[in-house]
């Protein structure tokens, strides 16, 4: 299949412009970073598979890596390791609170999922970094790509165990259009109208009462909440994640089977 060919209707170029606006991006970059992992042809969207290696292959991957100011690290495992835990520790936290309050309203998934990463690799040291998976040989730019993919795609949902996914949402730097607008801190009154109800309710009923603060589908709004819960704004009865390192639990599972759709702790909440 020939890259030229994928989201080539108006349908497609619409969806991805869309997406490209949530997130703050330059349509070309984010269009070009779709067509190699999705497409939005035809009723519903698809994975990509067996494209052709061709002239327009290559000038697309040029044109990401032109855009996003990056060279080829093809760094291993322990490299991509050292360059996580840096970036734990240049992390301005105010900047990066204020940017998920204002991503969390824009169904902005890339600023969503850089505070999510972060908070989720509390306590992290480069022994405990070792623990998360490592799928790559070395990290590649058709690598770096695909994360990108994912961090428009979901936002790091299901992936944010994954060092390669990890290292490209902290450490590539995204050229945003416009700088992030002061928002107001909304996980207040979100948290203290949780709290003045003395019913917890289920994970559905939580992911309505946010809908209140946040715009976005149940997978957005589900995104934004387990970022919630490993930076301990969204507290989860009898799973304190202080001093814990989040992904030691990343595998323990709740007895309540459609709640393991969630990551730890949410997947415990009722």
């Amino acid at each position: 299949m020939k890259i030229a060919t994928i989201n080539s209707t108006a349908k497609a170029k619409k969806k991805i412009h869309t997406i490209a606006k949530s997130n703050n991006l330059d349509y070309d970059l984010v269009y070009a970073i779709f067509c190699f992992h999705w497409n939005y042809d035809g009723i519903e969207g698809d994975w990509v598979t067996d494209l052709d290696q061709d002239d327009d292959y290559h000038h697309r991957y040029e044109l990401i890596r032109i855009k996003l100011g990056i060279s080829t690290p093809n760094y291993d495992k322990k490299e991509v390791i050292e360059q996580i835990y840096n970036q734990l520790q240049l992390r301005d936290k105010k900047k990066l609170s204020n940017h998920f309050f204002y991503g969390a309203t824009q169904k902005n998934y890339c600023l969503v999922s850089e505070y999510a990463s972060y908070y989720y690799l509390t306590n992290a040291t480069l022994e405990k970094l070792n623990t998360l998976e490592w799928k790559s040989k070395e990290l590649t730019l058709e690598i770096i790509v695909k994360q990108l993919f994912l961090k428009l795609f979901r936002g790091g949902s299901i992936d944010r165990s994954y060092l390669e996914y990890l290292y490209v949402d902290l450490h590539v730097a995204l050229p945003y259009l416009t700088q992030t607008v002061q928002t107001l801190d909304w996980t207040k009154p979100f948290i203290e109208k949780r709290e003045a109800n003395s019913e917890k309710g289920k994970l559905s009923e939580l992911t309505n009462s946010l809908k209140e603060f946040c715009k976005g589908d149940k997978y957005f709004l589900r995104t934004v909440l387990e970022a919630l819960s490993y930076s301990d704004i969204l507290k989860v009865s009898n799973h304190c994640v202080q001093g814990v390192f989040i992904p030691d639990l990343r595998n323990k599972l709740s007895p309540h089977f459609n709640s393991n759709d969630w990551t730890y702790p949410l997947r415990f909440w009722s």
